[in-house]
């Protein structure tokens, strides 16, 4: 059995860079920064006299004030606009936290990077960088004798239009109360994430069947921080591994947690070399750690996130089975998508079919389990939820590309069926129901074909509860 070394080199894995990669990966950011840029040139420009000839034409001179009334003026305006602003964002919390409770905290982040609002702080950050420059650069007259001030025009129509488009991203923001659209935003979150890992390894030999065999003496990748495998650059490894001749075997899949000290991985170097303490900094540093886990990287996390909404609505004092259900219809769309690109081990191989590169990765019978464990254990009894995953099993089973992922469907169509009898509590009539429908899909898997009759919820409540003939 292999062990960890003493002298196991410990290893630091990137924090800093991959922060600073998702910073630049929101363009966010850079909207406000220009847009503090534009507002302080704007206000230097309108406090000189220098705006623009049509600004002037348009905006008129009417507001006539002296230096001290218009630094006065611009500060009330500014305050007014920040007052304003904050009681949006304390408005805002409340549905966040209700949604927090009622579906899952989970959910929180994409509330915070989708709620309509922030298309509205541009403009306030235009403005306010405006009102600031505007008052540095009247501070700096001499003279007090009151005269039109373009400065103001220019000033209250910036706040007049930054109120408008707060205004109707609020009522925009009423949507985001609907659960149907934060589960979209996770479900093509996830998309986002299952596209980017297969374009990680897009291009790349890798063996489906391939293995990587270490030694016993193979040296440890040791994780010096704490947190979870956010994203591997398998190219990167693959690149290193061959340059140095080692072969390499990551054992912990994208979105596990683990500790310090804990081992992630595997170097052996081939006959002759060695693995130096320099070569496993480098092969670590092909590892992204996060302090969380981030549904853009991860697919199952996305899964995860759409099982727990199901799991709260079913568990919850108001049996929400509906709201479930359209966890399910997500998480099939997930699935399917899934099931249609390469899943199981990266085995990266060289040109003579012998593993370079190995690294863990999801099967599809483990993202089928995270998907319906937690909606299946509180839900065995409940029309809605069995109807989902067994859409789930003919939706998958239909674009599965080989036998094992069709055999996957027809273990989750078997795991359905065990746990509505062992623990659904269901009464003869809907029990049959549920066979039934069971053997509609299996038809339909076998055939390849759509089944022929779709039962609906309605034949739930229509069943019959004691023995039919």
């Amino acid at each position: 059995m292999r062990t960890v070394p003493t002298n196991a080199p410990v290893i630091s894995m990137r924090m800093s860079p991959s922060r600073l990669r998702r910073f630049f990966r929101q363009p966010y950011w850079f909207v406000l920064i220009g847009a503090a840029i534009v507002g302080l040139y704007l206000g230097t420009l309108a406090a000189r006299d220098m705006a623009p000839e049509l600004a002037v034409i348009v905006l008129g001179k009417a507001w006539i004030k002296t230096t001290a009334e218009t630094r006065s003026f611009l500060m009330t305006m500014l305050s007014l606009q920040l007052t304003v602003l904050a009681i949006v964002i304390s408005l805002n919390a409340p549905m966040i936290q209700s949604a927090a409770n009622q579906y899952s905290p989970r959910l929180v982040p994409y509330y915070l990077r989708n709620v309509p609002y922030r298309r509205a702080l541009p403009i306030f950050v235009l403005t306010a960088g405006y009102m600031l420059a505007a008052v540095r650069e009247v501070g700096f007259e001499r003279e007090d004798a009151a005269r039109p001030r373009i400065v103001l025009s220019i000033g209250v129509t910036l706040v007049l239009a930054s109120f408008l488009v707060l205004t109707t991203a609020m009522i925009r923001t009423y949507r985001y109360l609907r659960v149907e659209r934060i589960l979209g935003l996770v479900r093509e979150s996830t998309f986002a994430a299952i596209e980017r890992r297969t374009t990680r390894i897009r291009g790349l030999p890798l063996a489906k069947a391939g293995a990587l065999a270490l030694p016993g003496d193979a040296t440890a990748l040791v994780a010096r921080a704490s947190g979870y495998l956010a994203e591997v650059d398998v190219r990167g490894l693959v690149r290193i591994a061959r340059r140095a001749g080692v072969r390499v075997r990551i054992s912990r899949p994208v979105g596990d947690y683990f500790d310090a000290g804990e081992v992630v991985g595997w170097a052996s170097a081939d006959r002759g070399r060695i693995v130096t303490p320099r070569l496993t900094r480098r092969l670590a540093g092909r590892l992204t750690i996060a302090p969380v886990r981030e549904s853009e990287l991860d697919p199952a996390y996305g899964i995860r996130i759409l099982s727990d909404v199901a799991a709260r609505a079913l568990a919850s004092t108001d049996n929400d089975s509906y709201t479930a259900r359209q966890a399910l219809h997500q998480i099939r769309s997930v699935l399917r998508r899934l099931a249609r690109t390469p899943l199981g081990d990266w085995n990266v191989v060289d040109d003579d079919g012998e593993v370079r590169v190995s690294v863990m990765a999801a099967e599809l019978r483990e993202l089928i389990s995270i998907a319906v464990e937690a909606p299946l254990r509180y839900g065995a009894g409940d029309p809605e939820v069995l109807d989902g995953v067994l859409e789930i099993a003919l939706e998958v089973g239909l674009v599965a590309p080989d036998a094992g992922a069709r055999a996957t469907a027809y273990q989750l169509i078997d795991r359905v069926l065990e746990d509505a009898t062992d623990y659904g509590n269901l009464e003869n009539g809907r029990l049959r129901r549920l066979l039934a429908e069971a053997d509609l899909v299996r038809s339909s898997l076998l055939d390849d074909s759509p089944r022929p009759e779709r039962h609906t919820r309605s034949d739930w409540a229509l069943t019959a509860s004691d023995e039919l003939s």
